[in-house]
């Protein structure tokens, strides 16, 4: 993946000073070797291929549990508020939560109300949001959250959100691997994407980590690692708005 950043609040030159460099260099790793999951059909509009609960599944385990980031920590103190970030990771003298956008446009305002509501906490010091460039949002499905969208609107909530947040938009380039799981062995889509399919979705994570192709994924297949939280959560996979 081609990576675009904006620094709002200098949190670029926060995370790539000398003292950070570590937290940058694990971030930008695991955002650019990041592949493309499609499935072609997946909706009437030919246009739509993304599969945006396998996009998800892909960053839970690189964040989550090969690089040992927290899986959605609260974002704020209350323990019973429920306001859950995707991931949180201490890098020595700071912590960055991540949020990773591949929803609706309504969800982006929501990550950023959760990097304000951890940091007046004290329990970050700069948030990390990652969301598509317009040309992949539209991929994916209608009024999803992009990077130029979002870039136009942060600096408007400037007196308001005063955290470093480090906006990263993905962009599909020459070295993108796109992985069509329509090859797979499930007999339809929603085998993938449905309610209590989680353990098919990383199954084909752990494919494609592995290096199997992915006409040799189905049912059967190895998950590899887990997140047994993930599985605890429930679903949350058939959001209002998309045409999958």
């Amino acid at each position: 993946m081609k990576l675009h950043v904006f620094s709002y609040r200098y949190a670029q030159e926060i995370l790539q000073h000398p003292n950070n460099v570590v937290a940058w260099n694990e971030i930008s790793a695991i955002l650019s070797a990041a592949p493309l999951f499609i499935y072609p059909g997946k909706s009437r509009n030919p246009r739509l291929q993304i599969v945006q609960q396998l996009m998800n599944t892909y960053f839970d385990r690189r964040f989550a549990v090969d690089c040992g980031w927290q899986f959605h920590p609260l974002a704020t103190g209350i323990a019973k508020s429920g306001l859950a970030a995707d991931f949180r990771k201490a890098f020595g003298g700071i912590t960055i939560q991540a949020e990773i956008q591949f929803g609706n446009m309504a969800r982006w305002y929501s990550d950023i109300f959760k990097f304000q509501a951890a940091y007046s906490q004290s329990l970050i010091q700069c948030g990390l949001c990652v969301v598509p460039m317009a040309s992949m949002a539209r991929i994916v499905d209608s009024n999803v959250a992009h990077y130029e969208r979002a870039v136009r609107e942060l600096p408007s909530a400037n007196l308001s959100i005063t955290l470093p947040i480090l906006l990263v938009g993905l962009e599909q380039d020459d070295d993108t691997p796109i992985v069509d799981t329509r090859k797979c062995v499930f007999s339809k889509f929603k085998d993938i994407v449905g309610k209590g399919r989680h353990e098919n979705r990383w199954r084909i994570i752990n494919a494609y980590l592995s290096g199997i192709d992915m006409s040799l994924v189905g049912p059967n297949s190895e998950t590899g690692p887990m997140l047994a939280e993930a599985l605890e959560e429930g679903d949350e996979d058939e959001e209002p708005g998309l045409s999958t």
